[in-house]
């Protein structure tokens, strides 16, 4: 093979973990999706249902899996049958 002139570079953690989970669309279809904006917003799909909810702790049912989300002024601020969004000042998240 052929020297172009470019350099090889060793393929990042960053880069080989993107290639490797990458999955159609199919495939992830009914997983559940999160998604944090910061350490103000979080976006939630395909959950269950809330089994708690404060201003300090927001506890999620997602069927074979749960979320413990922790902070301070933690609102719902948007709830639809699958989808939840959520802000306040996020402190850690837990999928137990």
């Amino acid at each position: 093979m052929e020297e172009t002139g470019k350099k090889l570079r060793k393929e990042s953690l960053r880069e080989k973990t993107s290639r490797t989970l990458a999955l159609p669309g199919e495939a992830v279809a009914g997983m559940p999706r999160l998604e944090l904006t910061g350490d103000r917003e979080l976006y939630l799909e395909n959950y269950k249902e809330i089994l708690s909810y404060s201003k300090e702790e927001i506890c999620v049912d997602g069927g074979q899996w749960m979320l413990r989300l922790t902070g301070r002024d933690l609102e719902i601020k948007a709830m639809r049958e699958r989808e939840l969004r959520l802000f306040g000042w996020v402190h850690s998240l837990e999928l137990v």
